[in-house]
């Protein structure tokens, strides 16, 4: 099993800012840094960095509330700061996220919940019961962007980065001075660390088949961040949507447990469509059903549609997370699944709606 596909991220984002028309000047100290991708694959996709970076012509897999939502975000900042993103495009838009993986601790204040706290500790335990996986083991955190704010938390993310081999080889020095100009920047900027685009993610980790030890050593995890529910704040789904995000991340450790990476389609692009539209399967199952969130069919797969898990037309791209229709009826195929629970209070064991699932997956994908 390949790294790429033991982290899973439930975002795909893209963006109508064409960086053609940015013209980037360097405002800090230290070299700019360029996106980068390290030969091993990312360990953890970052949809943030493909909505900055990717010129997207309007179509019906890119026009998405994602979208608009990165592009307000964009527009919002000061030349500097923009500039400055540009400039430390990896630093700003990896850490956040890769300090949660290798240094959160459920119990941390760090890396507590704090925005829909309680929603989503009370989803997670609904989740645990409902499904019939060992879960005990999950530990449940947030991602915060204060990060940001602390060279030394920063430094010691892009020196476990490095180590990883998730970013381009950096010095001790060069590594230090990277973190220092980020955390003095941010440090002078306001509430520019709280920008949700730090944060714009919610993933599922297990390091379960990691031949690293670092990585196998460390436990399954299921992280939030500030930014993406702060977006669906904004869209007014902050009843649904981290309900929402929270069943798909989890059927992602139902994946782990079950072994569903281990078969499959031996393309990456088809293998990735097949765990995402599965997961999305998997969390309208449990939204619909009486013993789930019981909530409305057409609320749960419009929230899925309309931001979560954006559908996409990456056909070749080992990213590939479906198109939208292909997303709304796998949505919609888990939704009639628990509505036909007999009686209404079954729950089908998750290998058994894995199995069901792959029978109809080619009808999914269809057309």
């Amino acid at each position: 099993m390949n790294r790429s596909t033991r982290l899973l991220v439930t975002l795909g984002a893209t963006t109508l800012l064409a960086l053609g028309l940015v013209n980037p000047v360097a405002t800090a100290t230290a070299t700019p840094r360029p996106a980068t991708t390290s030969a091993q694959g990312d360990l953890v996709e970052i949809p943030a960095k493909a909505a900055v970076l990717q010129a997207v012509e309007p179509s019906e897999c890119a026009s998405t509330l994602l979208n608009d939502y990165v592009d307000s975000l964009i527009a919002d900042m000061t030349n500097e700061q923009l500039n400055f993103l540009l400039a430390h495009f990896d630093t700003l838009l990896d850490v956040p996220t890769y300090d949660a993986l290798f240094f959160g601790t459920t119990g941390d204040p760090d890396y507590a919940l704090e925005s829909h706290a309680r929603q989503l500790q009370n989803t997670f335990r609904d989740l645990q019961r409902f499904w019939d996986i060992e879960s005990d083991d999950i530990q449940l955190m947030a991602m915060h962007g204060d990060v940001l704010l602390d060279a030394d938390r920063i430094a010691a993310t892009l020196t476990a980065m490095v180590a990883a081999g998730e970013i381009d080889p950096m010095t001790p020095a060069e590594i230090q001075l990277e973190a220092q100009t980020v955390a003095d920047f941010m440090q002078t900027q306001g509430d520019f660390s709280d920008n949700p685009l730090w944060t714009l993610n919610a993933y599922a980790f297990s390091g379960e088949d990691e031949t690293d030890p670092v990585l196998s050593a460390l436990p399954d995890k299921l992280v939030f961040g500030d930014g993406i529910l702060a977006a669906y704040d904004s869209f007014g789904l902050g009843d649904v949507g981290p309900r929402v995000i929270m069943a798909h991340e989890f059927a992602h450790h139902l994946q782990f447990e079950l072994g569903v990476f281990d078969t499959g389609p031996s393309d990456p692009a088809a293998a990735t469509r097949r765990t995402e539209l599965m997961a999305d399967a998997m969390a309208s199952y449990y939204g619909v059903h009486k013993k789930g969130l019981a909530l409305n069919k057409k609320r749960v797969t419009e929230t899925l549609l309309s931001f979560y898990t954006v559908g996409d037309c990456s056909f070749a791209s080992p990213g590939h997370h479906g198109t939208p229709l292909q997303r709304e009826r796998a949505a919609d195929w888990g939704a009639d699944l628990a509505a036909a629970a007999q009686p209404k209070s079954y729950v089908l064991p998750a290998e058994t709606f894995v199995t069901l699932f792959e029978e109809a997956l080619p009808g999914i994908i269809s057309g």
